[in-house]
């Protein structure tokens, strides 16, 4: 029989060791592919347009800030004729640390059995999406949740 308990001061270890690794990017939009027919060159005229916060917490012991990084860079950027989104800067912080504003809805990364990285997030009608981060920014079962109203 194993020995499921952990006693608090071990839970509290395993907790402290745990970091968040917050992923800005910027986005921006080619608002010469609106008019675009797809013939020649695709017109150039490119405005910056927000960007988005990606957080990972993370285990230092099992993965390194680079390691995920580098892993989740090619999930994330993405660049067409007529939208682009890059990494603009990450950092390594406190788990309890929240460096983004209440209104913003920040996309929260975990890591399920299969090695897959799973992008969850609030959307601004109260939902919940989630799905499987593919190469260029696509999604793989895709799913979207809403709290039912009294």
């Amino acid at each position: 029989m194993y020995n499921t308990c952990i006693d608090n001061e071990k839970r509290e270890k395993l907790i402290m060791t745990v970091l968040r690794l917050m992923i800005e990017t910027q986005h921006k939009e080619n608002y010469g592919a609106h008019d675009w027919n797809g013939e020649g060159t695709c017109p150039q005229y490119w405005k910056y347009k927000g960007g988005s916060t990606y957080v990972l917490d993370f285990d230092p012991s099992k993965d390194t800030a680079k390691e995920l990084v580098k892993a989740l860079r090619p999930l994330i950027e993405d660049k067409n004729d007529s939208f682009e989104e890059y990494l603009l800067d990450w950092s390594v912080l406190d788990r309890d640390a929240v460096l983004w504003d209440e209104w913003d809805s920040p996309t929260f990364i975990t890591k399920n059995f299969y090695g897959n990285f799973i992008a969850e997030r609030n959307t601004y009608d109260g939902a919940t999406e989630s799905y499987v981060m593919m190469p260029k920014g696509d999604r793989s079962e895709y799913h979207v949740s809403r709290k039912e109203v009294a």
